[in-house]
């Protein structure tokens, strides 16, 4: 018998296409913002930070400021407090990774808050897409990759493009270039993808 692949269909992975399915999963979930969230947890850990918290509310995040001695907030939102914008480059930029980074954001964070069920929470784009394969594959477990954009505005497509390119890495695939741009553009089939029709030419399939 041939050895498996550390990447092998065990991984089970689908993208939710409802927030009810991030809800009541049980197995690992993998939370998509693209151009914002998904990026800036990335950059906070790149940049050193080891205390990395993530909000589902506003409220929530500004409870937790009160009882912190000295944290950094990162936020699209309009918050009553000081804090860094929801960038990637403001987490670069920001100089004490010794501060606590706490991130509460209108589509991202609510997506996470969402998974309270689930074994185990990651967050995936592009720049850790290598990684997060890599990981999955040397623990494979029943997987839901859940774009933000269900929680805040289903038209952000980009998220859509991204999960079902980390839907492809992650079942052992690696998505080219050519096809990525078939996502792209495609990006008008997300309703109908949502709804469960079927595109033309299949390219959501």
């Amino acid at each position: 018998m041939s050895p498996q692949s550390p990447l092998e269909p065990r991984n089970n992975v689908k993208i939710a296409r409802s927030r009810g399915e991030a809800l009541t999963w049980r197995g690992r979930g993998i939370v998509v913002d693209l151009f914002r969230f998904s990026n800036t947890i990335c950059a906070l850990l790149q940049s050193g930070r080891r205390d990395v918290r993530v909000y589902p509310t506003p409220e929530l995040a500004l409870s937790a400021s009160r009882r912190s001695g000295g944290h950094d907030i990162f936020s699209e939102m309009d918050l009553p407090v000081e804090h860094y914008d929801n960038s990637p480059y403001e987490a670069l930029r920001a100089a004490d990774l010794f501060r606590p980074a706490f991130s509460v954001t209108k589509s991202g964070s609510k997506a996470a808050g969402a998974l309270l069920l689930a074994e185990e929470i990651l967050v995936g784009c592009f720049a850790n897409s290598t990684a997060l394969a890599a990981y999955c594959g040397a623990s494979p477990m029943p997987t839901l990759i859940v774009p933000a954009c269900l929680f805040y505005d289903a038209s952000h497509v980009e998220d859509l493009i991204c999960a079902r390119a980390l839907e492809a890495e992650l079942g052992g695939g690696r998505p080219s270039r050519r096809r990525c741009g078939r996502y792209m553009r495609a990006a008008g089939s997300w309703i109908s993808w949502l709804s469960g029709r079927r595109p033309a030419g299949g390219i959501w399939n």
